[in-house]
């Protein structure tokens, strides 16, 4: 099931649980970008900005953590768009 969903997500089986555990980060996102697109842009900047200093302070892997918060933002901005739905009041 792991190997499924890893190749589903496009991630090794050794970072499925970082794509996964970031994912509510790409929801939140969108959600935020709904009524303040600004305040989305600069909540994922300090994201991003977050995990590349963790990834040079820590030495680990920061890319399955931005894919895990980009899929997130897939998964709730692509079914918006279709519905119709704008961004920002």
């Amino acid at each position: 099931m792991r190997e499924f969903l890893a190749k589903l997500l496009f991630c090794d089986v050794r970072d499925l649980d970082n794509v996964l555990l970031h994912i509510p980060i790409g929801i939140i996102v969108v959600a935020i970008a709904l009524f303040s697109p600004l305040v989305a842009v600069a909540f994922y900047y300090g994201f991003i900005k977050y995990e590349t200093v963790q990834r040079r302070q820590v030495r680990d892997k920061c890319f399955p953590d931005i894919q895990g918060s980009l899929i997130g933002i897939a998964l709730l901005a692509i079914p918006l768009a279709i519905a119709g739905v704008r961004i920002g009041i």
